[in-house]
């Protein structure tokens, strides 16, 4: 078992869920980023965040900013305690190799 799967309640959530706000090709996006069941209906009683990402043409490559803003620090800190850290790293980290691929 992971750090995060031990930090996180059993079966308290299943998956995430994207309702996308804007669009801006080719520089970025606007989401709200949720929790959902495991049925994949949105679950409330978890927070939900705003994210904004950017793309910009940065030497040879492009360099990717990516904001997500909670309602209040409480709403961070229990995302904190799931395991958010871990789980966004772990996503992060395989983008090149994707991209590669």
């Amino acid at each position: 078992m992971s750090a995060v799967e031990a930090r996180r309640p059993a079966a308290a959530w299943a998956s995430r869920t994207w309702a996308i706000t804007t669009v801006e090709e080719p520089g970025g996006f606007t989401f709200d980023d949720g929790f959902a069941h495991l049925d994949f209906t949105p679950n409330t009683d978890l927070p939900v965040s705003q994210n904004v990402y950017r793309f910009a043409a940065h030497d040879s490559g492009t360099r990717a900013t990516y904001v997500g803003t909670f309602a209040t620090a409480e709403a961070l800190q229990q995302v904190l305690d799931m395991g958010v850290v871990e789980g966004a790293s772990g996503a992060i980290n395989q983008i090149d190799e994707l991209i590669a691929s």
